[in-house]
């Protein structure tokens, strides 16, 4: 390991760089050389069996688009249906609701109208029909009872009567 000193670096350690950097250039060169004979059969085959391919390409471009498209159109039927639905179902607790509050807020106002009649002594429209009912019972059985009697009791005329003495009416 005898090295020189003169103060400059000595032709062995040059010598070996260049030998090093020698193979590895050549690689690159060979690897872009290759590179651009790749491209150029790129190239080539593009030229020769470019419509061919463009042409496949465009089927594959529109059975993609189709089948996206029935995708799509499927995910948007189903969140239509989806919005629909939820929609329907608020509508009719919606409507359920309202109908609940109208009915009590009616049966509230018939009994506080109810109330003020009763206390005005109006009878209310249980109590007429209650009465209304008791009349027609009544009605019937006075017309069973007009029915039941003789037909000559009521043609026949009763004679006058006098008024009697006091002592005969407390006797």
């Amino acid at each position: 390991m005898a090295i020189k000193k003169t103060g400059k670096l000595g032709k062995a350690p040059r010598a070996k760089a260049r030998r090093k950097a020698a193979p590895s250039q050549a690689s690159v060169a060979d690897a872009v050389q290759q590179i651009w004979l790749a491209g150029m059969g790129a190239l080539a085959r593009a030229q020769k069996e470019g419509p061919k391919t463009f042409e496949k390409l465009i089927r594959d471009g529109v059975a993609f688009v189709d089948e996206r498209r029935s995708s799509a159109e499927e995910l948007i039927g189903q969140a239509l249906a989806s919005a629909q639905a939820t929609v329907g179902k608020r509508m009719v607790q919606t409507r359920d609701s309202a109908a609940q509050t109208w009915s009590e807020l009616e049966s509230l106002f018939q009994k506080r109208v109810e109330s003020v009649l009763h206390q005005s002594g109006i009878p209310t429209s249980a109590e007429i029909r209650a009465l209304t009912r008791r009349i027609d019972q009544l009605s019937a059985h006075v017309e069973a009872l007009a029915k039941s009697r003789p037909a000559s009791r009521k043609t026949a005329k009763k004679p006058a009567r006098r008024k009697a003495a006091p002592a005969a009416a407390s006797g």
